[in-house]
């Protein structure tokens, strides 16, 4: 039980950069979106 705050940081440190990771592409991806023509928006 000596090692338990490095378990929990070492899962801190994975969950927040994953998150931060998906923030970033999602934001990335709709500012790239906003770019195109609507014809080339096959999803509309």
């Amino acid at each position: 039980m000596k090692d338990i705050g490095f378990i929990l940081a070492a899962y801190i440190a994975t969950f927040a950069s994953s998150a931060l990771l998906a923030v970033y592409v999602l934001r990335r991806g709709r500012a790239l979106a906003a770019q195109l023509p609507p014809q080339d928006k096959p999803w509309t």
